[in-house]
């Protein structure tokens, strides 16, 4: 039985934007053309406009960018070198700060575009999580050929597969294999 991979709160749009592309099937990328685009956008309640050829390169820019950290958070990779290419990608989004009547305050995305509007929801995002202590929580398998972000919700932080029944596994029993074959005899 596969456990809940899902993030909290506005972070599962970090996770869903991140697992928009699934390595095993690159031909998939709704964000390889606008039209497939818009109808990711879309059904997340963004408006469904075509994003331009550059807005989608600056996309998946940003989705690897974000994949790069998230590989970081596991305790692979070097989240120093990938940080500043997240907030290189996220630089210029509007956020605008909203008062609520209750006393509440967030930060909301204004853009004039619904790429705009994505941005400007990723960067408050990752901004709550990184106040709040969940994002170091938002980590990336460690299987290189799965990269599936998943929010790790073990008591002391430690997870590092999306899934350990498969992932975590295949890692394992490759390990063990490999074990075997440098001590066989020649």
């Amino acid at each position: 039985m596969s456990r809940d991979q899902s993030a909290p709160g506005s972070l599962e749009l970090v996770r869903l934007f991140v697992n928009s592309l699934d390595l095993d099937h690159p031909e998939h990328d709704p964000f390889l053309t606008g039209g497939t685009a818009a109808q990711w956008l879309g059904a997340r309640g963004f408006a469904a406009n075509a994003p331009s050829a550059v807005e989608l390169e600056a996309l998946r820019d940003l989705r690897e960018a974000l994949r790069a950290d998230l590989v970081s958070h596991g305790g692979a990779g070097s989240g120093g070198r990938t940080w500043p290419a997240v907030a290189t990608l996220l630089a210029g989004t509007g956020l605008e700060v909203v008062f609520a009547p209750s006393g509440g305050v967030q930060l909301v995305p204004r853009g004039d575009s619904a790429t705009a509007t994505l941005r400007g929801s990723l960067a408050a995002a990752i901004y709550d999580a990184v106040r709040d202590g969940s994002w170091r929580r938002l980590k990336a398998c460690r299987k290189h050929s799965c990269l599936f972000a998943f929010y790790d919700r073990s008591k002391n932080g430690s997870g590092a597969w999306c899934n350990m029944a498969v992932c975590g596994n295949r890692v394992k029993a490759e390990r063990r294999r490999a074990r075997e074959r440098s001590k066989a005899p020649d």
